[in-house]
């Protein structure tokens, strides 16, 4: 084998494995890629170098083949190639016709052969320079790809602040509303002493007028007897002196007699006066008339066993909301409402109520916090679950349960009263499982239902232990609500619940707190209660 067709052979190996470098770059990623670039960079220095070499062979040989006029000068062509033509003979210079033809056919198929590698190689080179921009347009794209990056998180940083900043000024406002019902509490604290001390200095005083009353009596009782004795004397006088003595005695005796018809008491008028007043402007309001429930019931089941322990409110007239002064607008302005008889659960429902629905309707038993289940009430429930254990409670039972309107709850609630909570003006001690109410479960967990006193209506856990969904949808106050039936309307996307929790303070635990969450809320300070339709 020639050293021309050597070359051409490696070249054509080179130019193979540039063409595979350059099918594999298209699929690798972007190092790969630039890996593979830097191999077929060198593959085109060692294609050039080859075809430099194949470039001088072929001249070399031209100069081989090219016919001289001396025969001793002509280097031997036997060692590059076979002879052109049949030995020569004699003294001739030149060659045979053949000979030329051969050594121009050769001559055309190696400049075809090197026209075909220069093609290649400019292919080779177009090829290079795609690579190139491929590599340039991949640094390009990674350069985007990490500002685009660098960008996206410059954004989440500043929207990460704005949600802190937010959240800042969401619990600045909380810490606002917490130190203005402190005031306020503080200050209506300040009232009742003051009132107490009105009343107090003002049965001191009546108690010190009935004393000067009864001193006077006992004075003018005395001066009357004395009175008595000078008559008693004056006729004595008027006997033994005769007729003449008892005429200048008589107008003696008239002004000593007192008269049948008593004279009128300047002082005792003005106290009197003034005594008056007193009593009627003791500011104390008359107690409301005790309200009592019609009585208790449970309702058999169709799949077996009873409902939920129901206790039956009678018709009524309330005022709901609270009053006028203090911090809570949402549930201002007091109003006045008449309802009809209903039914509602004495208990919060409680794990044991809801499982059994669940079980019954295959639904996802709601997660205890390993607090346990049983009596304890029914946690992380949304309005959907409630509303649907109501409707399927109705099914078992033939009768019409449902969630409790805003307005049924507190009435249920207060149960005759109208102050911060139902057992008075203080929250106290072991009242109720709040934060700041004192129990083994204050803060931490629900407490089993019953644990603590019920109200007039024999109602358990209306403050504390858990919040309860109604059936209303969103107000964000009371202006214009109707004075009977139910309050129709509202923002339904999100749904309001009554009372506080386990973990709630001070400013939240009263019969009239009310809150709205969406309807797919779940939460572990969030329970129900059910009514029955009479």
């Amino acid at each position: 084998m020639s050293s021309i067709t050597q070359a051409k052979a490696e070249a054509q190996k080179l130019i193979k494995r540039y063409n595979k470098l350059q099918a594999e770059a298209k699929t690798a990623d972007a190092a790969e890629a630039a890996r593979k670039a830097a191999e077929a960079e060198k593959l085109v220095s060692q294609i050039s170098a080859l075809q430099s070499a194949i470039t001088k062979l072929q001249a070399k040989d031209r100069q081989q083949t090219t016919p001289v006029p001396n025969r001793a000068a002509s280097p031997d062509l036997s060692a590059v190639k076979k002879p052109l033509s049949p030995p020569v003979t004699g003294n001739t210079d030149d060659l045979s016709p053949e000979d030329l033809r051969r050594a121009s056919e050769e001559k055309a198929m190696l400049e075809s052969r090197i026209a075909r590698i220069e093609s290649a190689q400019q292919r080779t080179r177009a090829q290079i320079e795609q690579l190139s921009r491929a590599k340039q347009e991949l640094a390009r794209l990674k350069q985007e790809a990490e500002q685009s990056a660098a960008k996206e998180r410059r954004a989440n940083d500043e929207k990460l602040q704005q949600e802190l900043a937010k959240l800042i000024e969401k619990k600045e406002a909380e810490q606002e509303q917490l130190r203005k019902e402190m005031e306020a509490v503080r200050k209506q604290a300040e009232k009742d002493a003051e009132l107490l001390k009105l009343q107090r200095d003002s049965a001191r005083a009546i108690m010190e007028k009935q004393k000067q009353i009864e001193r006077e009596k006992l004075l003018s009782q005395s001066r009357a007897k004395g009175k008595k004795i000078a008559v008693i004397l004056a006729v004595v006088v008027l006997l033994v002196g005769g007729g003449v003595s008892a005429v200048m005695f008589t107008p003696i005796l008239q002004i000593l007699l007192p008269s049948d018809k008593p004279a009128p008491s300047t002082q005792n008028t003005n106290e009197s006066t003034e005594s008056v007043p007193q009593q009627a402007a003791d500011p104390t309001p008359p107690p409301p008339a005790p309200v009592r429930a019609l009585g208790e019931f449970q309702d058999r089941l169709r799949s077996g066993g009873t409902g939920p322990t129901m206790v039956r409110l009678p018709a009524g007239t309330f005022m709901m909301g609270i009053r006028a002064g203090l911090p809570y607008p949402t549930e201002q302005p007091q109003h006045q409402v008449s309802l009809n008889q209903f039914a509602i659960s004495k208990y919060e429902v409680t794990f044991a109520d809801y499982d059994r629905f669940a079980r019954a309707t295959g639904r996802e038993l709601p997660d205890d916090r390993s607090w346990g289940r049983s009596n304890r009430p029914v946690i992380n429930v949304t309005w959907d679950d409630a509303t649907e254990y109501a409707k399927w409670l109705s099914e078992e039972s033939g009768k019409q349960y449902r969630l409790p309107t805003e307005r049924e709850w507190e009435y249920a609630a207060k149960a005759g009263t109208d102050s911060l909570y139902w057992w008075g003006s203080e929250i106290g001690q072991n009242n109720a499982n709040c934060a700041i109410c004192g129990s083994q479960w204050a803060g931490r967990s629900t407490a089993p239902v019953g644990s603590f006193q019920p109200n007039a209506f024999g109602l358990h856990d209306v403050i504390g232990n858990v919040q309860e969904w109604t059936l209303d949808c969103f107000r964000p106050n009371y202006t214009g609500a109707p004075p009977f039936g139910a309050w129709e309307g509202g923002d339904c996307s999100k749904r309001m619940v009554r009372s506080s929790s386990y973990r709630s303070f001070q400013g939240k635990n009263r019969t009239t707190q009310r809150e709205d969450f969406p309807p797919k809320r779940k939460s572990d300070t969030i329970g129900f209660r059910v009514v029955r339709v009479e």
